[in-house]
């Protein structure tokens, strides 16, 4: 049993995939595939079930995940060690109050199951200040918008996501491929005052002359999708915000999309920045049925 099985392995758990845990490991899928197969012999049991969509643990392989996460573990604190380095532990990551928190709350569940000596610090602010905090030194990453021109942050992108209108299930809106934008005139509406994208649909929506009622501001989403699933009103969402009982519809006439990525200091580097940049990179962002993986495991 070598070293690399064990990251392939864990790689395989995360994702659910042969092909993401192959470019998350840095290998091609043949080559991860040849590793996960000499494991199993090596082991004597089958450690996947492999299935035309999903790939899920065998009973075998959920007794021996414990294990390789340990050894793993315990390899990359010795490497660090052997090197006179003290593994940093601290990570404190800013968040826009927009961002899907279900999603970002399944990428730092699946990053301290390989990182479990990390303490993590959650800050949330609006672009502006999360830049300010990046410059103060006040959080190490941010989860953002492209940062300002000039600014000095690293910047590299996660996803993408636009703007579709939410309605409640059974409205009469989503037996429709879109909705034309002026049919959105008085219109009862919860407006997102937190939204990244809030400057540019009002500017748009009084462009067109659409003028919807306002029936509720708030700057939580878990009030704005409670409200669209009780038929209080529509609202404009990002499409990578799912809950029970609402339905997505597009909107003609309101093309509005941003990307979301991971802003840092080249020299507010460490330890922990440097495991959870390639991990969030690796996230499959818009599909919270799958898990993220941990790039280090391929260092």
């Amino acid at each position: 049993m070598d070293i690399y099985q064990l990251r392939y392995f864990l790689a395989v758990v995360e994702t659910r995939n042969f092909s993401r845990a192959a470019e998350r490991v840095f290998v091609s899928q043949p080559t991860l595939s040849a590793g996960i197969k000499k494991l199993e012999q090596d082991l004597g049991v089958i450690l996947f079930n492999r299935g035309n969509r999903d790939i899920s643990l065998t009973d075998a392989g959920r007794r021996f995940l414990p294990r390789a996460r340990t050894v793993i573990y315990e390899c990359n604190t010795a490497k660090q060690e052997a090197r006179g380095k003290q593994p940093s532990q601290r990570l404190q990551i800013g968040v826009p109050k927009a961002l899907p928190i279900t999603d970002f709350a399944n990428l730092l569940s699946d990053f301290r199951k390989t990182h479990p000596e990390a303490q993590i610090a959650i800050k949330e602010g609006t672009p502006e200040q999360l830049q300010i905090w990046l410059d103060e030194k006040r959080i190490d990453m941010a989860i953002s918008l492209p940062p300002e021109s000039g600014s000095g942050h690293l910047f590299e992108r996660l996803f993408s996501t636009k703007c579709v209108l939410a309605v409640p299930s059974g409205h009469p809106f989503t037996v429709r491929s879109s909705i034309p934008l002026r049919q959105l005139d008085r219109l009862d509406f919860i407006h997102r005052s937190h939204c990244l994208s809030e400057t540019d649909i009002t500017r748009t929506f009084a462009r067109e002359g659409v003028n919807p009622h306002i029936v509720f501001r708030t700057d939580e989403d878990n009030k704005a999708i409670s409200l669209v699933a009780a038929g209080v009103g529509l609202c404009v969402i990002p499409d990578m915000t799912t809950a029970p009982d609402i339905e997505q519809v597009p909107i003609d006439g309101l093309n509005i999309s941003r990307t979301i990525g991971l802003s840092w200091l080249e020299e507010n580097q460490n330890d922990m920045t440097e495991a959870f940049r390639p991990f969030a990179a690796s996230h499959n962002w818009k599909d919270q049925r799958s898990s993220a993986g941990n790039l280090e495991w391929a260092h």
